[in-house]
């Protein structure tokens, strides 16, 4: 049964907590100084083991006050040929850390994802000592610490906007990876298979991680609201079908139900050791991923537009 609809100054009210929600974030410092210090050696990994001409963070980590403990370390790097960035992003994305990290190549990138990484890249240079992570940050001054308060949570609802893309195009470049494994596995000897499987089913969990990543955000940041206990990832997942008073449902309810599918099926990759793990769900989430993110991506283009409407409208 629908929500009622808010009245003018129900919805007034509802913005202005929003507001002083946002306002009240803090930096955990202890935090971001972990987080900095992790980039930078993973970016000493790529300039002395792979030679790359340039390595800089982008994404969370470059907005100081959204930077949480679930958050993705997100690492560029330039100058890797296609073979060295495969064999580099085996060694980062499990590089041993406390934070996940999401590793991409900037020179495959294009178009408008390629100019926000751009926008918010900070570059940390070869050979350079780690430094304060307040000095990180002086650029940006301005929309970290907002002046004006009427323009906090507009400036929010960008930038949710703008995030949702940008973790669109990063799964798009899995799914890339994901093809290409496709395209070996009746190529190669069948010795490699198991092989050419696992990366598969960890590529299949990092899409689902993806689009968990923006259920997240949309919770966090338009919500207000992310559930807690042992079946969080199944009750966001149900969030994200309902419909609030600051947006409408995020996923359809079919999108939904594959979405469980795939989510049970990453459980099982994250927490079973790949010789116990069985393969025979792998090829078929590995062929049909494609049409179910052009479900996602169709399905979350309506919450997009009503943010940037909602942005029009003020």
């Amino acid at each position: 049964m629908p929500k009622q609809k808010m009245s003018s100054d129900e919805l007034s009210a509802c913005r202005k907590r929003l507001e002083q929600v946002w306002k009240s974030r803090v930096m955990d410092e202890g935090l971001l100084h972990q987080a900095w210090h992790t980039a930078h050696e993973v970016a000493m990994l790529l300039y002395d083991e792979f030679n790359a001409t340039q390595v800089f963070v982008f994404g969370s980590l470059t907005e100081p006050m959204g930077f949480t403990k679930g958050s993705d370390i997100d690492i560029a790097v330039s100058g890797l040929s296609n073979d060295a960035y495969d064999k580099a992003y085996g060694k980062v994305i499990y590089f041993d850390a406390p934070f996940k990290i999401d590793f991409i190549n900037f020179d495959r990138l294009k178009g408008l994802f390629r100019e926000r990484v751009k926008h918010q890249a900070i570059p940390i240079e070869r050979g350079v000592q780690p430094v304060l992570w307040q000095t990180l940050y002086k650029h940006l001054q301005r929309q970290i610490f907002p002046t004006e308060d009427g323009d906090i949570y507009e400036m929010n609802r960008k930038r949710i906007t703008q995030r949702i893309n940008d973790e669109l195009d990063k799964i798009d470049g899995i799914l890339e990876r994901i093809q290409r494994g496709l395209d070996s596995i009746d190529v190669l000897p069948v010795q490699a298979r198991e092989f050419i499987e696992n990366t598969i089913a960890t590529d299949l969990a990092d899409v689902y991680r993806g689009i968990e990543n923006i259920c997240l955000r949309i919770a966090r940041e338009v919500d207000m609201h992310v559930s807690s206990g042992s079946r969080w990832h199944k009750n966001l997942l149900a969030q994200m079908t309902e419909q609030r008073s600051e947006r409408p449902p995020v996923i359809s309810e079919n999108t939904f139900l594959q979405l469980e599918e795939l989510l049970d099926f990453r459980h099982k990759v994250n927490n079973i050791y790949g010789k116990e793990l069985r393969y025979e769900k792998t090829m078929p989430h590995a062929k049909s991923i494609d049409a179910l993110f052009a479900s996602v991506s169709k399905d979350l283009g309506l919450i997009t537009d009503s943010l940037e409407k909602r942005e029009g409208d003020n």
